[in-house]
């Protein structure tokens, strides 16, 4: 009995000493920090949750607030539990952003090895410094005079917008962002400090980089406090395809997001005085949560994200924004084609285009891609259970709902071999199953779908039983 209980003793100290040296490597060294957080979600752009570490209560995991305001809670309570949610599924990257800060403290003339050059009427862009080889596609379109030729480019631009265009202003920002750079620079991003009238200046200016300068700048940044931040919010709103990530901090002249998802990630900074003031707070949870919907796990878990703290001194860029960009950059490097362009939502309803969603015991659970098979079973059931004949011959069941849910899933081969008619019955099926007043939501949003769905319902003869 003795030597059982030695044994126990022996294995659960063992056990406790593991789990406390894990911790400390996933809090301390960084190379191991990114691989746990690889293995729990999978390489970007095709990542799916791991089965088995889900068991566990990581990090990683945690569950997102809910996509829809919660009844009777302060602004305050629910920019605390966004808050929460960000640090949780940004823990692994307290290494990084360690190593950020230690860098801003000990880097002595960050940009010494770099460059730093004019563009027209955009000056001072520091450029990374990386280069590659010109293939045939970039020689006919003049990029190159010949296959091999080196040509300078940029895993992208972090471009810093200020709202002053005084001179004296300008090179203030610059000389203090001097090590935040340094270390962005590092990663392959070219660095700027861009001066603006008003959200089309941004555009415009994007928009002259982007054309003339593509190789550098095809992955657009941007980061601003108070009213440069509104006018970068003002942008992503009127033309969300040129900008990759916005970084934010106590934005001043919020607008109301558009109801879109393939909005660009959202990392979102607010003191303590902006939430108490109350001043378009709302609004900007509608922009974190928007910015979560997506069927990729990286977006729907890093697309929108908001912290509570409080704004540096100076004006060096915050650790925290640093790990979200480069989170950013890494899953456009995975992801490729795969980013998404903006679209509507499918009748507003912001939940329901979410990839993830909580299930009854509070955990998280992958949507399943859509099935064919699936769809046939559950039409078949609903045929059984309606005794009643409606003729729909000559309908062709087009409707509102029904043409947003096939341009969000435009590349679903399956989703093309359903038709119309048995689209109306899945999603009329969905929809009864949330409950509620979701169908009297339905009805007034898009009464066509409503009436197709419960006529087909009271038919007995469906093609697919």
């Amino acid at each position: 009995m003795k030597k059982l209980i030695k044994f126990i003793s022996s294995f659960l100290l063992t056990l406790i000493i593991l789990l406390v040296f894990e911790g400390a490597c996933f809090r301390l060294v960084e190379k191991y920090a990114e691989l746990r957080h690889r293995v729990a979600w999978g390489v970007p752009g095709n990542g799916g949750f791991n089965p088995l570490l889900k068991i566990l209560p990581l990090d990683h995991f945690a569950v997102d607030p809910s996509l829809t305001p919660v009844p009777g809670q302060s602004a305050y309570e629910t920019a605390s539990e966004e808050s929460d949610y960000a640090e949780s599924v940004m823990s692994f990257s307290r290494p990084l952003r360690d190593r950020y800060e230690d860098y801003l403290e000990n880097e002595f003339d960050p940009l010494a090895n770099f460059e730093i050059r004019d563009f027209g009427p955009i000056t001072g862009i520091v450029l990374p410094g990386l280069k590659r080889a010109a293939n045939p596609e970039e020689v006919n379109q003049k990029m190159a005079r010949r296959v091999g030729d080196e040509l300078e480019y940029s895993k992208g631009i972090l471009i810093r917008i200020i709202s002053s265009m005084e001179a004296e202003d300008y090179e203030t920002e610059f000389s203090n962002l001097e090590s935040s750079f340094g270390f962005v620079l590092k990663k392959g991003i070219a660095c700027l400090v861009l001066p603006v009238q008003d959200a089309d200046d941004i555009l415009n200016k994007i928009d002259y980089l982007q054309t003339h300068e593509e190789l550098l700048s095809k992955n657009v940044f941007v980061w601003g406090d108070g009213r440069a931040a509104g006018y970068v919010l003002e942008a992503s709103r009127k033309n969300p395809e040129k900008i990759k990530a916005i970084l934010l901090s106590d934005p001043k002249g919020v607008p109301l997001p558009p109801e879109m998802v393939g909005l660009p990630w959202l990392t979102l900074h607010l003191s303590e005085e902006t939430i108490s003031e109350g001043e378009s707070v709302s609004d900007l949870l509608q922009w974190v949560r928007i910015g979560r919907i997506s069927e990729k796990i990286y977006p729907s878990r890093l697309g929108g994200l908001l912290r509570l703290e409080e704004l540096s001194e100076t004006s060096r860029m915050p650790s925290f924004f640093v790990a979200s960009l480069f989170q950013c950059s890494d899953y456009i490097d995975h992801a490729g084609s795969q980013w998404p362009n903006p679209k509507p939502l499918i009748n507003g309803q912001v939940a329901k285009e979410t990839n993830l969603k909580q299930n009854q015991e509070g955990g998280i659970e992958e949507k399943k891609p859509f099935d064919v098979e699936v769809a046939k079973e559950k039409i078949r059931e609903i045929s059984k259970e309606n005794e009643k004949a409606v003729k729909a011959e000559d309908a062709t069941f087009d409707c509102e709902i029904v043409r947003g849910y096939r341009e969000l899933r435009q590349n679903d081969e399956k989703l093309r071999q359903v038709s119309n008619r048995d689209l109306v019955l899945l999603l009329g099926l969905e929809f009864e199953k949330m409950g509620g007043d979701v169908m009297d939501q339905v009805l007034e949003k898009d009464p066509v779908f409503h009436g197709y769905y419960f006529s087909l319902k009271a038919l007995g003869d469906s093609p697919l039983y």
